[in-house]
């Protein structure tokens, strides 16, 4: 596990991240080119019954193409049954609103931006065994 950690850590830092922080299974990164940033909050791991992991906040940022589409979800789990993938809209003057929900085994989505608000993904398991997810939450989208 440290050496895919100081792998990862290497691949993104020689794309020129401005910004990496390890928390557990939870990676946070920046990359920067000429015209656009994007940042990545991303986590992975297994997910027991009745538990919910999240990443967030993230505000959408510019495509390098200059417009500004919203954020990314995607995510995935190799196990049964599906997950349910959620996205929140976030701000300090309201409640967390849910934005965007899937059930399914994938999930690849792009949400507008809505005024200032930030971002949260979640992924949930609500029934059977513990499973494996991949979870990321992309300032804009990415192929």
């Amino acid at each position: 596990m440290n050496r895919l950690v100081l792998a990862s850590s290497m691949a993104v830092l020689a794309l020129g991240a401005g910004a990496l922080t390890l928390d557990g299974r939870a990676v946070s990164a920046s990359v920067q080119d000429s015209t656009s940033t994007l940042q990545e909050q991303h986590s992975f791991g297994t997910i027991a019954r009745g538990s919910t992991v999240c990443v967030g906040p993230l505000s959408p940022t510019t495509a390098p193409d200059g417009s500004t589409p919203g954020v990314q979800i995607s995510g995935f789990t190799n196990g049964e049954p599906s997950l349910t993938w959620q996205v929140f809209s976030v701000s300090s003057q309201s409640a967390p609103t849910l934005v965007f929900q899937a059930t399914a085994r994938f999930v690849d989505a792009t949400i507008p931006p809505s005024g200032n608000f930030l971002f949260h993904a979640c992924v949930v398991k609500n029934a059977q065994s513990p499973q494996d997810y991949d979870l990321s939450l992309n300032s804009f989208p990415v192929e």
